[in-house]
């Protein structure tokens, strides 16, 4: 019966949801796909919008400085910059020391990126990773990502069982389906073979974009701990089972409803057999049976919201985060995964995860913003006559637009530096440089889809010290190493 129910459940394949915008300029090249390919058909997706509200639903633009870089501001830049030699997982940690000054005891360090698709900010996650995990303790890490898929990609970093490469080809996008990534996989993999005096590491999801598999799960535990349940539960999941997804945004008030009391229904049967079903499992195959069913929950939120999804993603998103701490136990410590959209503290528009993080977490979180001011990057293309809420195309990689003279990237680049990180949150003293520290500047937001035309409407204005607590920056990057197809 589970067999013929995880192939009902698998039948209908969905297009992948539209991500984040991106920007660049310059001849894209394309990477072809497969119509069977993971990454341009894959699970369950809960919609086409985007990750983040659209230029347009933001707030008006504000007003920036013009003009040429002011000499205070960069000398402001050059001497709190802190330079790091390179991004190779394998270099030692000497240059990487100030970072434990800038993170000190926090329990979250969130890490985001410019782009989805750029190598120097995975290799440099990976390598920040395994400092965190080596030098400062931390045990968790969560990837921006679904949260049962991963658990496959859990199991091989804690066990050795499955092929990581397979896995994240059949359950990532595109990028995360990449060489940097499986790099890290592969590394905490060894690490926890031999993890010395530092803690063994676990690798999970924290994203709500799909459920399918979350379904499965709740249904496979059941069949193992009360199998007398499974009709009853597989009624109530009927009227949220991937074929009728696709037509779930449009239904009536009263139907959602009803069908979120079925969810809910079976998140609170689970809840209340909670001594009985973990004496039949373990408190640990309990747990993760019943954030599956809370996954299935927050993703028919998402849903039933349609194009106004990403007003209640990034709460869970947060949601998740802190439960995946939770679960790490009083000394555990997270990185999370996720780009710079999701990561900061505050937006225009929406509530990122980083402002929930940051509410109930406090100075227990460092969050670390990436930037670049040249380079390369994959993207998938978003036609010229797309709206929101179309489908991309085309997964290609691009060169990037050169920046506004005005905007973060530039200035950044007036230090001279190839590489560094920025402590935000040390205020100047110089009266020019608190102007400048004040006032918006442009800063480019580009993500997993992208419209080379107009590489303007990928970046907004910024007050980065509101938003993240470190800044990360590049002169010069280039595109991520996609895995074959």
């Amino acid at each position: 019966m589970l067999k013929q129910r995880r192939f009902l459940l698998r039948a209908f394949n969905l297009m992948v949801a539209l991500l984040l915008s991106a920007s660049c300029a310059a001849p894209p090249r394309s990477i072809t796909l497969t119509s069977s390919s993971p990454t341009a058909i894959s699970t369950q997706s809960i919609s086409t919008s985007t990750l983040l509200p659209s230029p347009a639903t933001r707030s008006p633009s504000e007003p920036t400085l013009t003009g040429p870089i002011a000499p205070e501001v960069r000398a402001w830049l050059r001497e709190n910059a802190i330079p790091f030699d390179t991004t190779d997982p394998n270099a030692d940690f000497e240059d990487l020391m100030p970072l434990k000054e800038l993170i000190g005891d926090a329990r979250i360090v969130a890490l985001g990126e410019a782009t989805h698709g750029t190598h120097e900010f995975s290799e440099l996650k990976h390598r920040m990773l395994r400092f965190l995990v080596e030098e400062m303790g931390f045990n968790t890490f969560a990837i921006e990502t679904s949260w049962a898929e991963t658990n496959l990609i859990n199991d091989y970093v804690r066990t050795g069982q499955g092929d990581p490469a397979k896995l994240m080809q059949e359950f990532f996008g595109w990028s995360g389906n990449t060489q940097e990534v499986l790099d890290m996989v592969l590394w905490m993999r060894a690490h926890n073979e031999n993890p010395g005096d530092a803690p063994q590491v676990s690798f999970y999801g924290f994203d709500t974009q799909f459920y399918e598999m979350a379904m499965e799960d709740v249904f496979a535990y059941l069949e193992q701990v009360d199998p007398e349940r499974l009709a009853e539960t597989t009624r109530l999941y009927y009227c949220f089972s991937p074929d009728r997804t696709r037509l779930y945004a449009g239904s009536s008030k009263e139907s959602k409803a009803n069908c979120r009391a079925n969810l809910q229904a079976v998140y609170d049967q689970l809840s209340q057999r909670r001594s009985e079903y973990e004496a039949r499992s373990s408190p640990e195959a309990f747990a993760r049976a019943l954030q599956s069913a809370r996954i299935v929950l927050q993703v028919e939120h998402q849903v039933s919201l349609g194009d106004q999804d990403y007003l209640v993603r990034d709460q869970y998103m947060a949601e998740n985060a802190g439960w995946l701490l939770d679960q790490a136990g009083p000394g555990g410590k997270i990185v999370l995964w996720a780009h710079n959209g999701h990561v900061a503290t505050s937006a225009s528009g929406f509530k990122p995860m980083g402002a929930y993080l940051r509410e109930r977490y406090r100075d227990e979180m460092v969050v670390f913003g990436f930037s670049f001011y040249e380079g390369r990057f994959n993207s998938r293309l978003l036609a010229d006559t797309a709206q929101m809420g179309d489908e991309p195309t085309n997964l290609m990689e691009f060169a990037v637009a050169m920046p506004p003279e005005d905007s973060y990237e530039s200035y950044f680049r007036s230090t001279d530096l190839p590489r560094f990180f920025l402590d935000l949150r040390r205020l100047p003293s110089d009266p020019a440089v608190r102007d400048w520290v004040s006032t918006p500047h442009p800063f480019r937001s580009l993500g997993a889809a992208y419209r080379p035309s107009t590489p303007e409407d990928f970046i907004e204005p910024a007050r980065l010290p509101e938003q993240y607590d470190v800044m990360i920056y590049f002169q010069d990057t280039s595109p991520s190493l996609i895995l074959d197809q």
